[in-house]
């Protein structure tokens, strides 16, 4: 096949007329294609794509090397008259496409050796074998990064889901997005048309942070697929040869392990800096190819939309919040990630509030998430009493804002109240100042947009001391409600002094 290509090229090579080009976006400032610079590129290979240019240069360079791939084909069992010839000549056509994938990859008419090899190795040879590593990056909003800086992840999760399936997770990083994936992004157009998309999920100018994941292929691709329908690669009476890489394994399983990974990345953001709004707006599915070996781009193959709010807040990633990220992490992924019987209904909570839209919605869940942890397991006392009293003596003074047990205790049982003005008597909370219109615990006043800030942040220490004690204890939430409790009964005196 080598000698086939390399006489295809050495025949043709005096082809009349410039090679057809390729045109890239590069993000040069801030805005869309108006502020980005133009550069077009030789991709003389694009000849191959027309149907004619076969007819009319093709001199059969390729036809054992296509019987031979035939011998190994699916066979279908449709016995038509001609039909081995037919797909053997569709893998003819295929073998001569793949001439202009390689004249690509060298960028001239000219052979090369090293940019053969890489484009069998990349685009020829995953047509029938799928790529062992399948990767995607994900853009992250509302957020900044420190140039140069990566946050590396565990990526041993136990409690992934069914459909990790015939992959394992072999990089999980937080890092800057580099050129040629954001040329990649700018430069990639809608499915079957010429028109570039657009490219929001970037921001021109800055340094873009991106969650890269890598999978890996646990199995050979004949054994994944049993059993699976391959009818819409391999179509009986209508044989046909691609020589592009088909990556056929089923994405719904792929994209959901995704989003099952990112989600616990995004918890695991959140908590850490609740008064922000990390999260992704758009995710790629990043493939090898020409662009890559000539330093151009990184071609995206598909796209995955995430629902990421706009904020004011953004969360800078330094080199002090990756050791906390990564501590974090760490300890607690199969939870972040999964949840688990007791961390599956406050961490959703947790999560729903940033999608939120009201402000007076986004009170209400934070407060059922902090009833939904604080309050399990039943004891003595209303749930207004409860809830400040167990957040007191489970996060003290430790918290986000330094606070003390008395003003936490406080600020909760407000908390409690608002949640139950908006939900019974579906009041509006206070958003511009005015006379009268304040949120207030002690001597401190809040409009309403800064008081859900408080709120989250306050939930978010309470999620990460009920995850810390449940690791060191070996305990749920249920059962360290309890051991606060039995606390409360033997220091009550103390505790209602300090408290009321």
């Amino acid at each position: 096949m080598r000698d086939g290509v390399q006489a295809v090229i050495e025949r043709h090579a005096d082809v009349e007329g410039d090679p057809p080009e390729r045109t890239f976006h590069l993000l040069s400032s801030r805005g869309f294609l108006d502020n980005t610079k133009e550069l077009s590129v030789p991709a003389p290979g694009n000849v191959f794509g027309d149907a004619d240019v076969f007819d009319a240069l093709y001199a059969g360079e390729f036809e054992e090397p296509a019987r031979q791939i035939y011998e190994h084909l699916p066979q279908s069992s449709a016995d038509e008259p001609g039909s081995d010839e037919n797909a053997i000549e569709s893998i003819e056509r295929g073998l001569f496409e793949f001439v202009g994938v390689v004249l690509n990859y060298t960028g001239r008419w000219e052979f090369d050796e090293v940019a053969f090899r890489l484009a069998f190795e990349e685009q020829f040879e995953p047509r029938l074998t799928d790529r062992e590593t399948t990767k995607f990056i994900l853009c992250l909003k509302n957020t900044s990064i420190e140039p140069a800086l990566s946050i590396d992840l565990a990526t041993d999760i136990h409690g992934e889901p069914e459909y990790l399936g015939p992959y394992a997770i072999e990089t999980l990083q937080i890092r800057p997005a580099d050129d040629l994936e954001e040329t990649g992004i700018a430069s990639r157009e809608a499915p079957g048309t010429p028109v570039v998309e657009t490219i929001d999920s970037l921001d021109y100018g800055l340094t873009n942070p991106v969650l890269e994941i890598v999978l890996h292929r646990r199995r050979p691709y004949s054994e994944i697929v049993g059993g699976t329908d391959l009818s819409h690669i391999f179509r009986p009476g209508r044989p046909h040869f691609d020589a592009t890489p088909a990556d056929v394994h089923p994405w719904e399983e792929l994209t959901e392990l995704v989003r099952f990974l990112a989600t616990g990345i995004r918890r695991c953001l959140r908590l850490l800096d609740p008064e922000g709004t990390p999260g992704y707006e758009r995710g790629y599915h990043l493939t090898p190819g020409w662009e890559t070996y000539r330093g151009i781009s990184t071609p995206v193959n598909f796209t995955l939309d995430f629902d990421c709010p706009v904020a004011s807040a953004s969360t800078y990633l330094d080199a002090d919040r990756r050791s906390k990220i990564t501590q974090l992490w760490d300890a607690h992924r199969n939870r972040l990630c999964d949840g688990g019987t007791s961390f599956r209904s406050p961490l959703s909570r947790f999560e729903r509030m940033f999608s939120r839209e009201s402000l007076e919605d986004q009170i209400v869940d934070c407060a059922i998430g902090c009833e939904t942890t604080l309050l399990k397991g039943g004891s003595p006392g209303g749930n207004r009493y409860r809830l400040g009293v167990r957040a007191a003596v489970l996060i003290g003074d430790d918290n986000s804002r330094d606070w003390s047990p008395l003003l936490v205790s406080r600020f909760l049982r407000t908390l409690y109240d608002y949640r139950n003005k908006v939900v019974h008597d579906d009041a509006s909370l206070p958003a511009e100042p005015a006379d009268d219109e304040w949120i207030s615990v002690d001597d401190m006043n809040f409009l309403a947009g800064t008081f859900a800030q408080r709120a989250r942040e306050l939930y978010a220490d309470i999620i990460r001391e009920y995850m810390l004690l449940s690791e060191q204890q070996d305990m749920s939430i249920h059962d360290l409600n309890k051991q606060i409790d039995a606390g409360v009964l033997r220091q009550g005196g103390e505790i209602r002094e300090l408290l009321f």
